[in-house]
């Protein structure tokens, strides 16, 4: 399928079971440092632990607030290790 020019990137689920992925680190660009702990889903929000990033120290103030995702967009992303 072309779609021109604006090419929409494929959602593709990932078939995580989100209670057995607590613990998990998600590497994420809606994150400060692009790293977050999740902590518990509720209400079909995921909730994640900002974790402070080596590489890129700038938002590292950002390390251990309490942030949220949907939950579509969290099964559609790849967890850091399985």
């Amino acid at each position: 399928m072309n779609l021109g020019r604006n090419q929409i990137t494929p959602r593709i689920h990932q078939e995580h079971n989100l209670k057995k992925m607590v613990g998990s680190i998600l590497r994420h660009n809606t994150f400060p440092t692009f790293y977050g702990k999740l902590l518990y889903t509720e209400n079909e929000r995921c909730y994640f632990e900002i974790l402070p990033n080596q590489e890129f120290t700038r938002y590292n103030a950002c390390a251990g607030q309490i942030e949220y995702l949907p939950e579509q967009m969290v099964i559609t992303s790849e967890f850091e290790n399985k």
